[in-house]
């Protein structure tokens, strides 16, 4: 029976931590009917796609003549699944900001413009993956293009929310206290969301292929890759930062949502 390399073990972690969390939010999005809580939402969404991504690494390596498909499955989910964790950072600023910045028709606009501009990033992530691949083989130039550009588009979604999340402050003497809390959860789970972002912006320049076998000819940036370059690395700058992130927006969240059922 095939053992677990290191990455089997790191998504067997992900299976362990997102399960409860996918559940938790998904219990939270059923029990307020959807009403303007986009953030818990979309965490489900990201959360159901990291455990998806883990499922599938899992069934790689524990198969014995594991279907290509599978691997291309989870190294496009590992990419494309940054999409949700920022649309979820969106759900959570407009949360904080209900009664006062989120009833401005700009900011509403601002958001849901970063929201689309996030949606056609996971659309350039999800092609480029797939392209270059033995679904389309004589593509992977056009593959790298659009992976390169669909994280290009996360950094500029990033920094849009970082500079809106700074204004969003300047209206905290009219926010009730549970929704400041929120606000400071997001304003905790920035930065770490900001090292993702890095790490995303690096793994996509270490590679010249989806699965990590042309690795980039400068070993500094070969050793981003989340495929065939240093574990260490993917584990502290992706898994753990999402960890924190995610860990910090159920948190904070829960303050708010035990708000709305008193």
């Amino acid at each position: 029976m095939s053992t677990l390399d290191l990455h089997g073990k790191i998504s067997a972690s992900q299976i362990a931590f997102y399960t409860p969390i996918a559940a938790f939010t998904i219990a939270l999005v059923w029990r307020y009917a959807f009403r303007r809580d986009a953030g818990w939402l979309f965490l489900f969404i990201f959360s159901a796609a990291r455990v998806s991504e883990a499922a599938l690494i899992l069934a790689g390596e524990l198969v014995q003549r594991p279907h290509a498909d599978l691997l291309i499955g989870a190294y496009v989910l590992q990419a494309a699944a940054l999409a949700p964790l920022l649309l979820s950072t969106i759900g959570f600023l407009g949360m904080a900001g209900q009664s006062t910045y989120s009833e401005i028709s700009r900011v509403s606009l601002i958001f849901r413009l970063t929201g689309l501009v996030t949606l056609a990033g996971l659309a350039l992530s999800i092609a480029g993956g797939i392209l270059g691949t033995h679904v389309s083989p004589d593509k992977g130039n056009i593959g790298v293009i659009l992976r390169r550009a669909s994280v290009g588009v996360f950094v500029a979604v990033y920094v849009i929310l970082f500079l809106a999340h700074l204004g969003c402050w300047t209206y905290h003497f009219q926010m009730r206290s549970y929704r400041l809390r929120l606000l400071g959860g997001a304003t905790f789970a920035l930065p770490f969301l900001g090292v993702r972002v890095a790490y995303a912006v690096l793994a996509a320049w270490s590679a010249s292929d989806l699965f990590g076998k042309s690795l980039s000819s400068n070993p500094d940036l070969a050793r981003f890759n989340p495929i065939n370059g240093q574990w260490v690395t993917y584990l502290a700058m992706s898994v753990v930062m999402e960890f924190i992130v995610v860990a910090l927006y159920a948190l904070f969240s829960t303050v708010l949502s035990r708000r709305y059922s008193r």
